[in-house]
């Protein structure tokens, strides 16, 4: 059951979401350089976007709450030892990430915007079926 959305919620969420996205954003920059996933890092950035994915879904932002979700799965995979933090998984992370800025500066607009892309992007990182 979603909650019903009022300024306040929408408020906090959007004020949440971009300092997460940022910190995520700039912890995915620093994995890159060192090419090493470091634990501490790789758990705080999933974290981040598993609160990201929470909210977007009390909300029923489903494009929001569909993109976390895909990170989050990458970087449970990184967790793993599965996936490392190579150039092209932050790129694509990274990506993602920009998406997700968007569609929170769309709220209103955030399900009919088209994801398919990121989302595909994201879902081959994992060899996942979309």
């Amino acid at each position: 059951m979603t909650i019903r959305r009022n300024e306040e919620a929408l408020v906090v969420f959007i004020e949440e979401t971009t300092d997460r996205l940022c910190a995520i954003e700039s912890t995915l920059l620093r994995l890159e350089e060192t090419g090493h996933a470091e634990p501490d890092l790789v758990h705080g950035i999933f974290r981040d976007a598993h609160s990201i994915k929470a909210g977007a879904n009390l909300l029923d932002f489903k494009n929001i709450e569909l993109l976390a979700h895909r990170l989050e799965n990458i970087l449970d995979l990184m967790r793993q030892g599965r996936v490392q933090p190579d150039g092209d998984v932050v790129t694509v992370l990274l990506e993602g990430v920009d998406v997700l800025k968007e569609l929170c500066d769309h709220l209103e607009r955030s399900d009919a915007m088209d994801i398919a892309h990121p989302l595909a992007a994201l879902v081959r990182v994992t060899g996942e079926e979309g």
